[in-house]
């Protein structure tokens, strides 16, 4: 266990769930903790764990940034690294991804600074976990920092592995690393509570019983992806562009995770997410919408979400 945090029987996991820019809810929703109370979240966790968005959100709060500066970069860039046009739809349907890596790579540097960005795993010793899919082998892969895997852990840097875990298929370009080409994490494991349980006590760092994890969402519907009342024999372009085949599969496979780390958790599990009002939905149907709505949406769920979780008593426990 890492340094003395809380008392000494609880192993106290942060998971943190892909989902766009939608992450602008996690991240407010972490701001509110540490506002509430007034402790910076790194320092009350053994293990921070995050997909896609998430890796970005649980990269900058392992190296010590506060929620609140992690709030400011994500809105400032939000638009800037979503920058949609009329082109954006067909240039994804018959060209290439949309949008450019190297916008993203500036917003990693503004949440990390680029010295945090630019540091290896291996030189990390806050625990911080980054799942992504090596595309090359069909392979799931998890990214460990020195202070969760010591002389095993990672040797990418910060920047190269949320890279590799935000690489979301028709949006950004695949990520190269070495020899292997790398997916968003959020198609094995867009929630990765999971998959942090069980590397923890793989890794015997605590048994099953002395942990608790708080897992965040980012604002989904309950239902994942939208559902449509259209024929039952959908093309591949329906698949992909109007039913939101891997919006679907990441919702389905993040579900199934989350409802197995509640069955062997039980109360030890807490789930935060809140579900957008029908009217609301519209704005952050989408991964990439980053408008000036979708930013007033989000921050209006997390609010909604602290407002009616923030004194729950489970909650006050992880600080």
């Amino acid at each position: 266990m890492s340094a003395a945090r809380h008392e000494s029987s609880r192993y106290q996991i942060l998971a943190l769930s892909g989902g766009g820019f939608r992450g602008l809810f996690t991240a407010d929703y972490l701001r509110r903790c540490e506002e509430a109370h007034q402790t910076p979240i790194h320092g009350r966790f053994d293990l921070i764990a995050g997909t896609s968005i998430g890796a970005l959100i649980a990269a900058g709060l392992a190296l010590g940034r506060p929620a609140s500066e992690l709030c400011a970069a994500m809105t400032n860039y939000g638009p800037k690294i979503f920058a949609r046009s009329l082109m954006t739809l067909p240039k994804r349907l018959l060209h290439a991804a949309p949008y450019r890596t190297a916008i993203l790579e500036e917003a990693i540097e503004a949440v990390l600074t680029p010295q945090g960005a630019a540091r290896r795993l291996n030189e990390i010793d806050q625990p911080l976990m980054i799942t992504a899919v090596n595309y090359t082998r069909g392979t799931s892969t998890v990214f460990r920092s020195r202070g969760l895997a010591q002389a095993q852990a990672s040797t990418v840097t910060v920047r190269q592995a949320v890279l590799a875990s935000a690489a979301a298929p028709t949006f950004f370009p695949l990520q190269k690393l070495e020899t292997d080409q790398f997916a968003d994490g959020g198609l094995v494991a867009n929630a990765p509570d999971l998959i942090a349980i069980t590397d923890t006590i793989a890794g015997r760092r605590a048994a099953l019983d002395d942990i608790y994890v708080l897992s965040i969402g980012t604002a989904a519907r309950r239902e994942g992806a939208a559902l449509h009342e259209r024929p039952l024999s959908p093309s591949i372009l329906s698949w992909f562009f109007v039913r939101g085949l891997v919006q679907t599969i990441m919702a389905a496979q993040e579900d199934l995770a989350i409802r197995t780390a509640a069955q062997l958790l039980g109360e030890r599990h807490l789930r935060i997410d809140e579900e957008p009002a029908q009217q609301q939905v519209e704005a952050i149907a989408e991964l990439d919408r980053a408008s000036a709505r979708s930013i007033e949406t989000l921050i209006s769920l997390a609010a909604k979400a602290f407002e009616r979780t923030g004194q729950n008593r489970r909650l006050r426990a992880f600080f």
